[in-house]
């Protein structure tokens, strides 16, 4: 194992300053809360019209919104719907129809742009049956032109997902998966509802790999209830063993204020003082000692790997599907929930299934969004430099957007001189750097001084629990 990143005592004081702050992630910039209902459906044909007259290629998001079971850690949007349930009101041919006519609306506008990628999330996707997603891959097939090369991911529960519907999602054409492992020590599954033994995953693991998956992601979570560096160990260990090719390791949300679940978490069973960031410090380098890179706030990948490559060019993006490759690409989004993030604007879909439903038959489903401004486009790409490469060079931002960056970010700049002090940034004239590892533990902290949304003091005092996640 890696002892690279570690904090002294001094750094651990400062370390201490921000944790349980609560900030954005910035998977968005303007972060969500900040768009509005004014922003609507007519808006959002406006932008597709503009897309499809331009030609550049797309990605897609496809949301499946159904789960079998309620996992206590999740913030996705889903809605459960057990098999007893299921077998007296399957809820699977709405939805598709909503997606035809959703599709076919889209396309109309869209038809000659190039998918160079696609994601399917949830939810579960493997919820859907092996018809199904057979039947939803071809609407899209059928409607767009999807290259030959693109990156084509799907998001699967290895409790529900079979090994028939692995075969398809590979005859398909789909070249990458994550799997949502979360925690392999028993009683910390117990806590969140997610019983899902090694084993399983193994055999999981073992069945894509032979149906010659290019790329197989983890999804892990840390800060869970019951878990310790001892049970950790053991998780990462057993992870390396099946060496995922992607590993996103997230910290664990507590926000019952809004996830009305998590109230079943008992703080005396979570994490406490120093005890995340510890779990936090050993994970990475666990996984820096097993040759993974470490990429942006939260996620590691194989040197080669697409998200390696991608943050060697430059062109990695932090967005709702956390770090990915194809910043450049305008992302559309499909079905319930799903965000459209594109060079112009982002606009959501309605939330819940039934609302969306009945939106999605007679125009697009949009409930909410927000045109950017050019200032929000500058601040956007200063985020995502913060947040993929730990560095911000001036010169570009200059050119790009025809600004003096110190005089454009005079006040962020004055700020930023606190948490230098800190040992968080170092910056000079040509530009802004994250130390390593305070600075890139705290990202949050520091790009929330260039979030123009938030309260000037946000950095030093945080958010309400409602509108963030708390650091650390």
């Amino acid at each position: 194992m890696s002892d690279v990143y570690q904090l002294s005592p001094e750094q651990r004081q400062v370390y201490r300053k921000f944790s349980g702050l609560a900030l954005p992630r910035h998977t968005s910039y303007p972060i969500a809360p900040i768009w509005t209902e004014e922003f609507g459906a007519d808006a959002y044909r406006r932008e597709l019209g503009r897309i499809g007259s331009g030609g550049g290629a797309l990605s897609l998001y496809v949301h499946i919104p159904y789960c079998e079971r309620l996992c206590y850690y999740c913030a996705c949007s889903k809605e459960i719907f057990a098999a007893d349930r299921r077998r007296v009101a399957n809820p699977v041919p709405a939805l598709l129809e909503g997606f035809r006519a959703e599709v076919e609306r889209a396309s109309l506008f869209t038809g000659t742009s190039e998918v160079k990628a696609m994601h399917w999330g949830g939810g579960s996707p493997t919820f859907l049956e092996l018809e199904d997603l057979r039947a939803l891959f071809e609407l899209f097939r059928t409607h767009f032109s999807i290259a030959p090369d693109a990156e084509l991911a799907i998001e699967i529960d290895p409790r529900i997902t079979t090994e028939r519907q692995l075969e398809a999602l590979r005859e398909l054409g789909f070249n990458r998966i994550s799997l949502g492992v979360q925690d392999f020590d028993p009683h910390v599954q117990i806590a969140v509802n997610r019983i899902q033994p090694f084993e399983l995953v193994e055999r999981v693991v073992g069945q894509c790999r032979a149906l010659g998956f290019e790329s197989i992601n983890f999804d892990l979570i840390y800060g869970l209830p019951f878990q310790d560096v001892k049970s950790l160990e053991d998780t990462l260990a057993k992870t390396v063993h099946l060496t995922p090719d992607r590993i996103a390791f997230y910290r664990l949300a507590v926000i019952p204020e809004i996830f009305r679940w998590q109230n079943k978490f008992v703080a005396a069973d979570l994490p406490s003082g120093d005890a995340s960031l510890d779990l936090n410090l050993l994970a990475i380098n666990y996984f820096l000692g097993a040759g993974y890179q470490f990429i942006g706030l939260d996620h590691f990948a194989k040197p080669g790997e697409g998200l390696s490559r991608a943050a060697e060019q430059g062109s990695i993006q932090r967005n709702f599907q956390g770090m990915t490759t194809h910043r450049e690409l305008d992302i559309l989004g499909f079905g319930p929930s799903a965000i459209s993030q594109t060079t112009q604007c982002f606009a959501q879909n309605h939330k819940t299934t039934d609302h969306w439903l009945k939106s999605v038959r007679n125009d697009f489903a949009t409930h909410r969004g927000m045109w950017l401004s050019s200032d929000d486009r500058i601040r956007q790409s200063l985020l995502q430099e913060l947040y993929g490469q730990g560095t911000v060079a001036k010169r570009p931002l200059e050119r790009d957007h025809s600004i003096v960056f110190d005089q454009y970010f005079g006040d962020e700049l004055n700020r930023l001189t606190e948490l230098r002090q800190l040992g968080l940034v170092e910056f000079d004239e040509d530009q802004i750097r994250l130390t390593e590892p305070l600075g890139r533990l705290l990202v949050r902290v520091v790009t929330s001084i260039f979030d123009k949304y938030l309260p000037r003091d946000a950095y030093l005092k945080g958010l309400s629990p409602e509108q963030a996640s708390r650091v650390g």
